[in-house]
């Protein structure tokens, strides 16, 4: 049970956050820049049965890059099994014109419980539009045409995107786990979600593989929080693999005094 489980943690975790530059211009008109604020959010990570472990997401500015991180860690009896400490980075940079905004990746780095064998490192070369990856120890070269971001990029894309024009639907290209793939977003409706800090009113969005994939992602976005993930499940065959909750946010909504039952006080 406790292997099981754990797996399911890491596959969520490693799985929940495919990235990908929306090919529907018109979803991301007339953004600008300044969409993007620093914010960290802290997660609990389970299913309807257990609590798995913790996960925080975090985005902050450097410079003149971004740097969007993921980092997970089994809690309780979980640490035990070793199994679950995951670190995802991704750096990156934002173009913008009059009609569009860009995220450009710089770099991505995956690391899954000290296992070589799962490590990702990704360099992205926007002159000459090559993608360079290493993999279980392979690097790898390939050409992109369209504009592609790593997995970590999808929350940020989407959010934006529901921002500046709460979108229908999208296909996305993905660089995920050594290849790049189409994904399909879809906006499901306005669902109010019963959470820890009360009734929130979210965006539903799912996504999943274009052609035949035995899984996918429900993403709850939550516009009062300037559209922040509330919770996201992962499904595979249609049953849950495990959930993420929403637990404590630190944002522009927060510190400008908006939504302060949702700013938990340290322990």
């Amino acid at each position: 049970m406790l292997n099981n489980t754990t797996r399911s943690l890491g596959s969520l975790i490693s799985g929940f956050v495919v990235a990908a530059t929306l090919t529907m211009v018109p979803l991301m008109a007339h953004a600008e820049p300044a969409s993007f604020t620093p914010f960290e959010v802290e997660y609990e990570v389970g299913n309807n049965m257990i609590s798995a472990g913790s996960a925080i997401l975090q985005l902050a500015k450097e410079g003149d890059a971004w740097v969007y991180s993921l980092k997970t860690k089994p809690t309780g009896v979980f640490k035990l099994t070793g199994k679950g400490k995951i670190q995802e980075i991704s750096v990156f940079t934002v173009s913008d014109s009059t009609d569009k905004l860009e995220l450009k990746p710089q770099r991505y780095t995956y690391r899954q419980d000290e296992e070589a064998r799962r490590s990702v490192d990704a360099e992205f070369d926007w002159t000459d539009r090559e993608l360079t990856y290493i993999k279980r120890g392979e690097e790898t070269t390939e050409a992109f045409s369209d504009p592609v971001l790593d997995r970590l990029s999808v929350t940020l894309t989407v959010m934006d995107a529901l921002r500046q024009s709460n979108f229908e639907q999208a296909e996305l290209q993905v660089f995920d786990n050594g290849r790049v793939k189409t994904m399909l977003f879809a906006n499901e409706g306005i669902e109010t979600m019963d959470t820890k800090m009360g009734p929130v009113k979210t965006i539903r969005v799912r996504s999943n593989a274009v052609g035949g994939a035995t899984r996918h992602t429900t993403t709850w976005f939550a516009p009062e929080l300037d559209y922040v993930p509330v919770q996201i499940e992962q499904y595979k065959r249609d049953k849950l693999v495990a959930r993420l909750t929403l637990t404590k946010l630190r944002n522009r909504v927060t510190e400008d005094g908006g939504a302060k039952a949702f700013l938990p006080p340290s322990k």
